[in-house]
This record gives structure tokens, sequence and C-alpha cells, in this order.
């Protein structure tokens, strides 16, 4: 008898402590779940919500008026807000080309990657690493996709052509603090080429140590371009650079160069 209580106590322990096990597991269980809830939602709310800002953004700086300013002001500071890696608009007017344009010192974050950080072909507009921007060079390098689809900086290609230029010579770039407006310079087809090539690399200008350099800059930019803007910088002027891929040549480029106004 005291045996058959004992094995009935035994199994009733055991029955008792797979219960107090089960609890803690179905409570981590559930944490677990929260936890995934919660990311899920910051991944699809948070993403979507800086897309309608962007839009927001894009379409009020499309055309700007003083009644327009503080306005914009406060969306550009929102996207700010949003993702701290946030410079400013740059729009080119009567084009596809009105994007965000990020800034990542030291490395090509949003090559791949869109406004939320997530993975895109197309990537974001972006300064390139070696840039500062606070204060800004003389010279801040944007880079953009050559996309099949017209996106990003495909459009610029349409700078080949004069008759383009005429229609579209000015671009602009909004920050925070600045509206700035630029006319360009030149236009051109370059390369990425070797460190030992001892040739005119435009992507390796930001600043001019002097009036020579300044002007050896600027004469290269000149002399490569498909045709005369008649637009002649000045030291201490700043500029943009617009750079896409182009395939007429191994690892080619298209530039477009403009400077502040």
């Amino acid at each position: 008898m005291n045996s058959k209580k004992r094995v009935l106590n035994m199994k009733h322990g055991k029955i008792q402590n797979k219960r107090k096990l089960k609890k803690p597991f179905k409570m981590a269980l559930l944490g677990l779940f929260s936890i995934i809830i919660l990311l899920l939602v910051c991944l699809i709310f948070f993403p979507v919500k800086n897309t309608f800002l962007i839009n927001d953004t894009l379409n009020a700086t499309k055309e700007i008026t003083p009644e327009k300013t503080d306005e914009i002001k406060e969306k550009l500071f929102s996207l700010k807000n949003a993702n701290k890696d946030f410079v400013g608009i740059l729009t080119i007017p009567n084009t596809i080309v009105n994007y965000p344009v990020m800034y990542t010192k030291g490395e090509d974050y949003y090559l791949r990657r869109d406004f939320n950080k997530l993975p895109s072909t197309a990537g974001t507009l972006y300064i390139d690493k070696h840039n500062e921007i606070s204060p800004r060079d003389e010279n801040l390098i944007i880079y953009g996709h050559n996309m099949n689809d017209g996106t990003m900086f495909h459009e610029i290609l349409n700078y080949k052509d004069y008759t383009y230029y005429l229609e579209h010579k000015n671009i602009y770039f909004y920050t925070e603090n600045n509206y700035e407006t630029y006319e360009i310079v030149a236009a051109f087809l370059s390369k990425v080429y070797y460190k030992t090539d001892n040739v005119f690399k435009y992507y390796q200008f930001y600043n001019a140590k002097n009036e020579i350099e300044f002007q050896y800059y600027v004469d290269n930019i000149k002399d490569l371009s498909l045709y005369d803007t008649g637009v002649a910088p000045t030291y201490k002027d700043e500029f943009i650079t617009l750079s896409t891929c182009e395939y007429s040549q191994e690892n080619g480029r298209f530039v477009v160069v403009a400077r502040k106004i």
C-alpha cells in the first residue's frame, strides 16, 4: 500500500514539475513573440512613414517660393530626424532627379541601401566618403546609380546633348540651412583610373590649396567638357559634382560639374 502511495506521489510530483517548467517556457515564448511583433511593426511602420515624409518633401521642393520656405525647412528637419545621415534634396527642375542625398564619412554606406538603411539595388544618392560637409569642402561629389529604368542618375546622361543642357542649366541643392542654386560648368566623359595612372582624376578634387591648383582643376574639366557652357569659375567658388556609371568604356563615368551662384 505504502509503495503504491509512493509511486502515486512520485507521478504527481513529476506532473507538478512539468507544470512548473511549462509556465516559464510559455512566458519565454510570449516574450519572444512580442519582440518579433515589435520588430515587424518597426520594419514596416517606420519605412512607410519615412516614404510618405520623403515624397511630401520632394513634392514641396519641386518649386521653392518665399511662402513655402518655412514649411520646407520643417520638412527637411523632419527628414534629418528620421535619418541623421540625410544632408539635403538634390533637384534638377523638370526631370526625374529629385532625391534625398546622404553622407557617411569613410564609407559608401548608401551605395546599395535606401533612405531607411534597407537593402536596395538603386541605393540612394550619397556624397563622397572622403568629403567633409561641416564645414563643407569646395567640391562636393555626389554619386548615383545609372539605373536601367531611368531613375537615379540615369537622367544626367542627357547632358551629353547640348540642347538638353540649354533646357536644364541649373541644379538645386536644398539643405536644412541653405537653398543653393548651381549653374553647370562642364559635362564630360571620364573613368575610374588605376592609382598609378598619371592623369587628371576629377574624383580626387575636394579643395584647392591655392589658386594654381584651382585653375588646374577648372582647366581640366573645361577641356574635357563636351561643349562650352560659357561659365567661368573663379577662385574660391564652390561646386557640386554629379557622377554616375557610363558604359562606353571600362570603368566609365559621366560627370556634371556645377558651381554655386
